[in-house]
């Protein structure tokens, strides 16, 4: 029996070649939608950039207004708009396209129909004041109830360094965190999945601009070609000025050090108005200051000619250095004064409290009972007894005019002997007063009692009487025996 061969798809084929079209199919629709996302991507990072650099050249024409917040609106020669308050200003792409920063025919809107808001602030201090802004889409960048973040990057990638993404509502950031802004410094980081731009100053776009008014500093060196640099009224310099001649006909004006590798001739005066340092400095005239003439070690003034000087060595000796003798003709004050070897003077030596020593040793030699000229001198007998003036005579030291010495002398004198010196008493002599200086005169009689008598039986006898002048006692008895007692004092 013969087999039959029958022609046509059977149904499992058939099945089998619509999935593998169908499949093909979507991944073909992926495809086409990935390269859609990339194309708008780049789209709106490129829109983006162009709104950012024509803001950079708006902050660059515009300094002077934005860096005093001055608004405007429908002005000639500023046309605006723009509004400023407290700490800054916002503009929007309409004041870019009356300045002919964007072309006539922008509208403002980018491929995701969402449109820009720029906010420029101002910081830093008169009159150089810095300006910054941040340029953000008003809608987020979202499918259904995601963030495209991942297209926001594709985004970033087009529109280059300056340009960052927000992922919450308080912070945009640029690529890996290159900068950050945040909400409560730019009023238009409202969301997350909105594309930002920063412009101004610290932006990386804003450094190619040269402001012909100063107000942009340098970001890179000037490099002039080996031009001149010619009508120049002044040139500050922070650094390093090098010259191989420098020929100033007026003010030079350097805010760091000149340095000098020969010798600097000045032919007028140095005026310094902080320090000058040197190695040496050498005057051939006269140095002045008006204020402390410092040392910083442990050198101080050195008198090149004679070999001394003054200098301290530690935190509590000015030394008079090598040795060398200090003299003055006026006085030397101070709270303390410590001599290690001898204090000679030819004049007095005066303190008003007290002198303490080892030893006092007067180098003159008086004679007791002469005239002396000035009360309280201190001097010496050729004995080497210490002597001083006292009311102008020089007495022994254990003397005092004021100051009385009790000296007591019994006396006894017996009937018939009155002329006989038992009954007479030569104090001054006999006690050598006249050794001290004494005078007859300053021995006093202070008091006088009779210690003993008796008579020869008779009832109504008395003890006789006595007179005393200038040292001199003497005593006369009508009776047999007196005895008394003479209290004197000088």
């Amino acid at each position: 029996m013969k087999k039959q061969n029958k022609k046509g798809f059977s149904l499992l084929e058939l099945v089998l070649v619509l999935g593998v079209g169908s499949m093909m199919a979507f991944m073909r629709f992926q495809d086409m939608k990935n390269e859609q996302e990339t194309i708008i991507a780049n789209a709106v990072g490129q829109q983006i950039k162009q709104v950012g650099e024509a803001v950079n050249g708006y902050i660059n024409i515009r300094y002077d207004k934005l860096s005093t917040l001055t608004l405007s609106s429908s002005q000639s020669s500023d046309p605006g708009p723009r509004v400023c308050n407290a700490s800054g200003c916002e503009i929007t792409y309409q004041t870019l396209v009356n300045e002919g920063l964007l072309p006539a025919s922008y509208t403002g809107i980018n491929a995701l129909k969402s449109s820009y808001k720029i906010i420029l602030k101002r910081s830093g201090i008169s009159p150089n004041y810095v300006v910054n802004g941040l340029i953000t889409t008003t809608l987020p960048w979202m499918e259904g109830d995601k963030y495209r973040y991942d297209l926001l990057g594709r985004a970033m990638q087009a529109a280059g360094i300056d340009s960052g993404m927000t992922q919450s509502a308080t912070l945009a950031s640029g690529l890996q965190g290159a900068w950050k802004e945040a909400s409560t410094d730019y009023s238009n980081i409202t969301s997350a999945g909105l594309m930002a731009y920063r412009v101004g100053y610290d932006s990386t776009m804003y450094s190619v601009y040269l402001r012909r008014d100063g107000t942009l500093p340098m970001t890179g060196d000037l490099n002039m070609g080996g031009k001149s640099i010619k009508n120049v009224q002044d040139i500050t310099a922070a650094g390093t000025a090098t010259a191989n001649v420098l020929n100033s006909t007026g003010d030079t004006v350097v805010g760091a050090h000149i340095r000098v590798g020969g010798s600097a001739q000045v032919n007028g005066s140095i005026n310094a108005n902080n320090t000058v340092s040197a190695e040496n400095i050498q005057s051939r005239g006269e140095t002045y200051t008006q204020n402390w003439f410092r040392t910083l070690g442990d050198g101080g003034i050195y008198f090149q000619k004679w070999g001394g000087g003054w200098n301290m060595t530690d935190a509590n000796t000015i030394t008079a250095y090598n040795g060398k003798n200090v003299k003055t003709t006026g006085g030397v004050l101070s709270g303390y004064v410590k001599v290690s070897g001898n204090i000679e003077a030819t004049g007095n030596i005066h303190s008003d409290k007290t002198i303490d020593a080892n030893y006092f040793l007067p180098n003159s030699t008086e004679v007791v009972g002469t005239a002396c000229p000035t009360q309280g001198l201190i001097s010496k007998e050729s004995t080497g007894a210490i002597i001083s003036c006292q009311d102008g005579i020089w007495r022994r030291i254990n003397y005092a005019a004021d100051a009385p010495k009790p000296l007591k002398i019994i006396l006894s004198c017996h009937a018939g002997n009155n002329s006989s010196n038992s009954c007479r008493k030569d104090v001054y002599t006999d006690l050598t007063f006249w050794r001290d200086g004494i005078t007859r005169s300053e021995i006093k009689l202070v008091s006088e009692r009779i210690t003993r008598w008796w008579g020869d039986g008779c009832g109504s006898c008395y003890p006789g009487s006595f007179t005393y002048s200038n040292g001199v006692i003497q005593m006369s008895v009508n009776q047999a025996f007196v005895e008394r007692e003479f209290t004197l004092s000088w």
